[in-house]
């Protein structure tokens, strides 16, 4: 009966001294309500009623795909890594359905309220020293 005592403290005291990494408010699975992309004069709301785009982000990684969900057909999908800091968040693209931003680098502020992620910012590509265009997105967190 000791034996078993000491082993359940031991475990008991081991489980208090490890440390567990606390989980990102960045972390899951995102769905975009809302998007507006500025170049210049010009505004664009990329996504419709029959758009969906889907964002999941997990450890250091995170992917993301858009579908017209009337055809059916692919828009566009990306991933790569990302880190996570005093609400800024970085991406850093490895792979693309275009082919085309692997290996660049965008930064953006973010907001958190509630089960809403709002990212904002100029995108300022890696390099770069002005932004190409500023970008306004609403994801609702599903999982």
């Amino acid at each position: 009966m000791k034996k078993t005592c000491y082993f359940l403290l031991a475990i008991f005291l081991l489980l208090l001294s490890c440390e567990t990494e606390k989980k990102k408010p960045v972390e899951g699975t995102w769905e975009l309500v809302s998007a507006n992309w500025i170049f210049g004069d010009t505004t664009e709301f990329p996504n419709s009623e029959y758009d969906r785009e889907i964002k999941i982000i997990g450890g250091e990684h995170f992917i993301y795909i858009r579908q017209d969900t009337t055809k059916k057909d692919l828009f566009f999908s990306g991933g790569g890594t990302y880190t996570f800091k005093e609400n800024k968040y970085t991406e850093t693209h490895e792979f693309t359905s275009w082919g085309g931003d692997i290996g660049i680098t965008y930064s953006y502020e973010c907001l958190f309220e509630d089960d809403m992620w709002i990212m904002t910012g100029p995108v300022i590509a890696e390099g770069e020293k002005k932004p190409g265009w500023q970008l306004h997105e609403e994801w609702k967190k599903i999982e």
